[in-house]
């Protein structure tokens, strides 16, 4: 498989590697690491970052551990995925970008959020939206609506329509996960926009996590 791959597509890493354990994270022990991409930067003869190498690691208990728990479970489509994901990796190193790091920091403090654990509410702002302002981060989609801070509804737009769900009036953020838009899987981001004069006031509030469905609301023509 990985010879299967263009040499100029594999240029800068120096070998793949197979260890036989799984990896876990840290926090949440049901979540497994497929791969790494571990990079060195070996300086150049004036003084900058030279060449950027890179192995690739796979680790085998982790595929295998979720293969126990999907008799579906599909070790070669996994495996692509997971070797072109890292060596995406490699590449942006190699050219001095950060886009994956990126998703895959929101995409860790995402699970955080959905776990209960502490996390940062600005993640989806690392990642780029798509034309329609959607924010992609695996399976789930994100829009954000920036609302006054008395407003009692947040509007955003889904596929081309104005779409309204209420607002958490306790918080001044909000995820409000919208069970009759997208099958569920639509997250709407509330934030609350506080007047000039109380900036730096430092007002305090709870950060709400809450399931209501949106309202269509009708044309402006």
């Amino acid at each position: 498989m990985w010879h299967e791959i263009p040499a100029e597509a594999r240029e800068g890493v120096d070998g793949l590697t197979i260890e036989p354990e799984a990896a876990r994270h840290p926090d949440f022990r049901w979540v497994y690491t497929m791969g790494e991409c571990l990079t060195e930067a070996w300086p150049s003869g004036a003084g900058g970052d030279g060449d950027v190498r890179s192995e690739l690691v796979l680790y085998h208990g982790s595929f295998r551990a979720l293969a126990e728990e999907d008799p579906d479970f599909d070790w070669e489509g996994e495996l692509w995925e997971t070797i072109l994901h890292e060596l995406l990796h490699h590449r942006e190193s190699a050219a001095g970008e950060a886009g994956l790091d990126e998703v895959d920091w929101a995409n860790e403090q995402n699970l955080r959020r959905l776990a209960g654990a502490p996390f940062d509410p600005d993640f989806c702002r690392a990642v780029p939206s798509g034309p329609d302002g959607v924010v992609k981060l695996e399976s789930e989609l994100f829009v954000e609506s920036v609302i006054p801070e008395n407003a009692d509804e947040a509007v955003f737009e889904w596929r081309g329509r104005r779409y309204a769900v209420e607002a958490p009036v306790y918080a001044n953020r909000a995820f409000v996960e919208v069970p009759n838009l997208a099958g569920g899987r639509l997250c709407v981001i509330i934030r609350r926009r506080p007047p000039w004069w109380r900036f730096g006031r430092g007002k305090k509030y709870r950060p709400a996590q809450v399931s209501l469905p949106a309202y269509p609301l009708p044309d402006d023509g």
